[in-house]
């Protein structure tokens, strides 16, 4: 089992990503009798049947067109050319999914949803943007502690030799790290400076073990004490959880 660290960026107002993560934007729903009208579709074409239809050669062209492969079923977004997707309309089939994107509904409507007791999964506006846009908003953000990929990371596994070295050298923090994660326990910034302390006499008894295990070890002093200097310096809560 390992053992992660997180932080509670959205309580900064200096996460990047903090009005995202705030922002409701689809929720899934049990049952879509009630809702139909505002869920998502999804549209799919029988290449078979348009083919059968249209003859091979037109519908040759319109697959080297649009770069289609396979048989079967695809999805109609695909179809890139609008004049193609006009043609194979008739071959389009429609799916009624579960989601509802509540941006795109008037407040009355989304009031009425989130308290209807069918919303069973919710997506933030953040759940929806891709990786590059994540990764853009990361990299600029002051709490992204984890080489600015994010601010949240695996620290070490639970059986660690950093615990028992760091029991050895009377760093108590450090050392109940596992039963911290266990209960999920909140710390603060000023909590966070106390931390860095510790690790600033982590480093020398991790050395004393040796070479070998100073290099197996520096990763994780190195994740811990980002992160410790994220929360410090910003004044940000976190925790530990496995």
């Amino acid at each position: 089992m390992s053992i992660s660290m997180f932080i509670k960026e959205t309580e900064s107002d200096k996460a990047l990503c903090r009005d995202k993560k705030a922002k409701n934007a689809q929720v899934n729903l049990t049952d879509v009798v009630k809702f139909n009208q505002y869920c998502e579709r999804n549209y799919f074409i029988d290449l078979a049947a348009a083919e059968a239809k249209l003859g091979t050669e037109k519908f040759t062209e319109i697959k080297k067109r649009n770069k289609l492969r396979g048989a079967g079923e695809i999805k109609a977004e695909k179809v890139k050319d609008k004049s193609d997707l006009a043609t194979l309309k008739p071959f389009t089939r429609e799916e009624v999914t579960t989601w509802v994107n509540i941006l795109a509904q008037p407040k009355n409507v989304v009031d009425e949803i989130m308290t209807s007791g069918l919303v069973s999964d919710i997506m933030t506006a953040w759940d929806m943007i891709n990786f590059e846009e994540m990764g853009a908003i990361c990299g600029s953000c002051a709490l992204s502690w984890d080489k600015k990929r994010g601010c949240v990371a695996t620290l070490m596994p639970s059986d660690s030799p950093t615990l028992e070295i760091a029991k050895k050298a009377g760093l108590t923090f450090i050392a109940s790290i596992p039963k911290y994660a266990e209960d999920r326990t909140v710390f603060d910034g000023a909590k966070a400076k106390d931390l860095l302390k510790e690790i600033e006499k982590l480093r020398p008894a991790v050395e004393k073990e040796g070479k070998q295990m100073a290099h197996r070890l520096s990763g994780v002093i190195e994740r811990l004490e980002s992160m410790a200097k994220a929360c410090a310096e910003n004044n940000v809560k976190f925790y530990f959880s496995s």
